[in-house]
């Protein structure tokens, strides 16, 4: 079915007969701010008015971001009760549309899901960093201690169906993460062995990564698509401690990751050299 996120109107067809709505598009980069809101925020609003005249719906599931929490200033994983600081625009709309999903929780069963950095074949974000290695170039973007939470997309797919399906998660909000926490540097020197490349640090302080996310800006202004690296997306890869406390989750509904960070990296490095990306 086609339908126009944007148009509540178009929408109400394509929810005819629906048990379940995953509503997992969203815009994660932009030129400008507003951009965000429009894609992010007006967007589920209209989903959700278009979902609340379901009588029958079992559950609408929000897909978020744990960016709409913010970043862990003293490097311990967050749980789903920590305050919400979020640091850039595509967050701050994220946690809007949380809150949009929220309002319309005495109209619908709702289910929120937040995972971290997602990543898996056909992604083109930690495509990155695997190109920075097989040029044989190690990056440490700020602090060489920066921790992070990961997710491998086919385990975050699971644990959103799982969720959607379990009448146990009504009202709730879930982290979906793997539950080891992860140095950014061993993730790339993983990456390294998988390449087969050795591999010298370059280090990139504040100031620098800053001046070239400002350049990058600056000139994506001209083009049609936004930056890949922006003055925003450099204050998120600049943070020291990205984690999350996914016990929630396993606790309450029984849901594990099944695939490990390390295999998740090399399944999707496999696929990245059968489809000709790297």
């Amino acid at each position: 079915m086609k339908g126009d996120l944007l148009d509540s109107a178009s929408l109400s067809k394509c929810l005819e007969g629906v048990d379940y709505i995953i509503h997992i598009a969203g815009v994660t980069k932009a030129k400008r701010k507003r951009e965000f809101f429009t894609g992010n925020v007006k967007a589920t609003e209209h989903l959700l008015h278009a979902a609340s005249k379901i009588g029958h719906l079992k559950k609408f599931c929000y897909l978020s971001s744990l960016t709409a929490v913010g970043p862990s200033t003293t490097g311990i994983p967050l749980t789903e009760t920590a305050p919400c600081h979020p640091i850039t625009t595509y967050a701050q709309s994220k946690l809007e549309a949380e809150h949009h999903c929220r309002h319309f929780a005495d109209r619908m069963p709702i289910v929120i899901i937040r995972p971290p950095a997602v990543f898996g074949p056909r992604d083109k974000d930690i495509l990155e960093m695997f190109k920075w290695v097989s040029y044989g170039l190690k990056p440490i973007i700020g602090s060489p201690e920066k921790t992070l939470s990961l997710v491998y997309a086919p385990d975050l797919a699971k644990g959103i169906i799982q969720a959607s399906i379990d009448e146990r998660t009504i009202g709730q909000t879930y982290n979906i993460s793997d539950p080891t926490i992860f140095t950014f540097a061993s993730l790339i020197d993983y990456i390294a062995t998988l390449v087969h490349k050795r591999t010298i640090h370059v280090h990139f302080p504040k100031g620098l990564f800053y001046s070239m996310a400002g350049i990058a800006q600056f000139f994506s202004a001209f083009g049609k698509k936004p930056a890949l690296l922006n003055i925003e997306k450099a204050r998120d890869l600049l943070q020291n401690h990205w984690v999350c406390d996914s016990r929630k989750i396993r606790e309450q509904i029984g849901f594990q990751t099944s695939t490990s960070i390390y295999d998740g990296l090399n399944k999707t490095f496999q696929w990245y050299k059968e489809i000709g990306w790297l």
